[in-house]
């Protein structure tokens, strides 16, 4: 039998297709099947090198798109580090399920059919990839029109996250059950409104004349919000000076650790270092040994982004305006408009003065060895 057609132990046949893996029902006749399938091959596997060398004389598949689009517009569109690393593990996706096939042929089916195997924000965020390589090839040529862009984006509450908010209580409970580095970390958040990201890139030089300059990675690209110049009230200066007090005292970043063993890396610039995916998963890890999170799904578990928003809220309970926390965290942004002061940045000033004792409640019943 041809590639991909089975048949089971009461004689009906069922078709596997080769991208999203479902199974699909042929009958009972072996002839139908049969032919049926070999049609089905011919639309959806993946071609010879043979046939896909004659192929690429008249044609371009969508991997040569992709590698096109990576070669020539990709550092074009400014991503961030981490979003290009992500766009790019969706582009190899899209290779080894779809790049066989002749980028002007794919139709808006074969599209629809290959993002109904992927789920949720998976959906969301290949599709949008999809539309935007289409966009490119339609534009060198490549293609006649963009089949991505005609199939259905998925509903915004069949998407809706069931992470849980992080309660004021959980985050007391949570930090009274970290360690100092980690308890830091989460203060410094709580306080600063900074990303994960950001935060582990804060160093010591960052502070001059009181102030600490943050420049905010996800923003940077989109203007002058991006460029934070906060003014060190009292709260930030007593978790500077935590930080100064704590091991590695030659760590030049502001969050720092000492490792058990000490290891050079050439991504870090110090042993103590920290990552901003080691900061959340070890915030994961003390969050997940708690009892209170234990009925919680992994999806629903607050992270340590969560903090960011907790305490967003927390300084407008206290009086803090709508405006004061849009500008330390760097919500409103906005192109700069004149191409000759590109290079000039303007340092948007804002507090940080959220007031942390006493904030959080710590819960002792809660704590546990991580």
């Amino acid at each position: 039998m041809p590639d991909n057609l089975y048949q089971d132990g009461k004689g009906y046949y069922r078709y596997r297709h080769p991208i999203t893996h479902k199974y699909h029902a042929m009958g009972i006749h072996k002839n139908r099947a049969i032919s049926a399938a070999k049609k089905l091959n011919l639309l959806l596997v993946q071609h010879t090198d043979l046939v896909q060398a004659v192929l690429s004389y008249s044609a371009e598949s969508l991997g040569d798109c992709i590698k096109r689009y990576q070669d020539e517009r990709q550092q074009q569109t400014g991503l961030a580090a981490s979003t290009l690393k992500l766009e790019n593990y969706r582009l190899n996706r899209i290779t080894q399920d779809l790049g066989h096939l002749i980028a002007d042929d794919i139709t808006v089916r074969q599209c629809s059919n290959w993002l109904d195997s992927l789920q949720g924000d998976a959906y969301t965020k290949h599709r949008g990839t999809l539309i935007k390589l289409f966009a490119f090839a339609v534009a060198k040529g490549l293609a006649t029109r963009n089949p991505a862009k005609e199939t259905l984006p998925v509903a915004a509450d069949s998407i809706r996250k069931k992470r849980r908010p992080l309660s004021l209580e959980q985050f007391g409970i949570i930090r009274s059950a970290a360690p100092d580095w980690l308890q830091l970390a989460m203060d410094l958040a709580l306080v600063t409104l900074q990303r994960r990201g950001d935060l582990v890139n804060l160093q010591y030089s960052s502070i001059k004349d009181g102030q600490l300059y943050v420049v905010q990675s996800k923003t940077e690209k989109h203007g002058e919000r991006a460029y934070l110049r906060i003014t060190i009230g009292n709260s930030l200066a007593k978790l500077i000076d935590r930080s100064r007090e704590m091991k590695p005292t030659s760590c030049p970043f502001i969050l720092h650790r000492l490792p058990e063993k000490v290891t050079k890396a050439a991504s870090r610039q110090h042993h103590g270092q920290i990552t901003g995916d080691y900061l959340g998963k070890q915030f994961a890890k003390v969050r997940d040994s708690l009892d209170t999170f234990a009925k919680m799904t992994s999806e629903e578990r607050p992270t340590f982004h969560e903090i960011r928003g907790l305490g967003g809220a927390e300084y407008l309970r206290q009086g803090f305006s709508k405006e004061y926390v849009n500008l330390l965290m760097g919500h409103t942004t906005q192109r700069m408009t004149d191409d000759y002061t590109g290079q000039h940045i303007n340092w948007t000033e804002c507090d940080a003065d959220l007031v942390l004792k006493p904030l959080y409640i710590e819960n002792e019943k809660e704590r546990k060895v991580v």
